[in-house]
């Protein structure tokens, strides 16, 4: 059943993207005052609701592992983990890129993206600490410090509602317009199936990687995730173009990052079917 669903969900999710992209960059207008750049709203909010709801599903699969250290509550607690700083990291670039665009620096420690910060190196953290070693003591180390790491979701989602210091709104005047707001909502519900597409894909290597280790103890025989982040240009403005300038910059880099993890995961894939070869493990078995 579920191998019916995936294509079925992945062709859904390629459909409310491309409808979202298309509601962002060609049916919805420019801003009046901030012109082109303003689209890349479409882009940053999405990621950060994504990404809030990832690291809300670390919590839950977290304690869940807490409670009774299930291998499928773990790595889900993983792969949402991980897909949550992907989006977090789109999040940070995307509000670099406008920061840069409205106030001609790339970085203000004010609260918003400071709070945001620490959230991003909060989970990175919890990453690194996965990797650290494979023993069970791990996991349930790195599933305490993802229930602690939580707290800071909850203030970093008041804090980017409450406070309006830099990088300053992205819409001027009385907000947006209701192109506007259906165009951002249309890209929220497409970056949320995409963000629930790539945790159920890391999910289910982190399964098979299980499966791998567990078939390694059996036979008595005796990995890094590197998150490539695309170096951002320093844009020099551009008569008349600026705008239009940042707004593909936007795009670019985040694409780059979904597309560059997206990459890392197949080849991730790949190693695990070339090992499950090696030691006769047929999936499913």
């Amino acid at each position: 059943m579920a191998s019916r669903l995936n294509p079925f969900f992945a062709g859904l999710t390629l459909v409310l993207l491309a409808f979202g992209m298309h509601q962002a960059l060609v049916a919805t207008p420019p801003d009046a005052t901030l012109g082109d750049a303003q689209r890349i709203l479409y882009l940053h909010r999405p990621a950060a609701v994504a990404g809030l709801l990832m690291f809300l599903c670390n919590f839950i699969a977290s304690l869940t592992y807490l409670r009774n250290r299930s291998q499928t509550a773990d790595a889900w607690a993983v792969a949402a983990a991980e897909v949550g700083v992907v989006l977090a990291t789109v999040f940070l670039i995307s509000g670099s890129i406008w920061s840069r665009y409205v106030s001609y620096v790339w970085w203000t420690w004010d609260l918003r993206p400071t709070t945001a910060l620490i959230l991003w190196l909060l989970y990175v953290s919890y990453l690194m600490l996965r990797r650290s070693a494979e023993a069970g003591s791990v996991s349930v180390m790195a599933a305490v410090l993802a229930v602690f790491a939580f707290l800071d979701v909850p203030m970093a989602y008041v804090v980017n509602r409450w406070f309006r210091d830099n990088p300053p709104p992205m819409t001027t005047g009385n907000g947006l317009t209701p192109a506007m707001q259906f165009a951002l909502m249309a890209n929220v519900i497409g970056f949320l199936a995409f963000a629930a597409l790539l945790c159920w894909f890391r999910y289910s290597l982190e399964r098979r990687e299980q499966k791998i280790d567990a078939l390694h103890r059996q036979k008595a025989t005796a990995g890094t995730l590197v998150l490539a982040l695309p170096a951002i240009a320093f844009f020099q403005p551009l008569n008349g173009t600026r705008s239009v300038v940042f707004m593909y910059a936007g795009y670019i880099a985040v694409w780059s990052v979904y597309l560059g993890y997206i990459a890392l995961l197949v080849r991730r894939m790949r190693r695990l079917k070339a090992e499950e070869t090696g030691l006769g493990f047929k999936n499913g078995n």
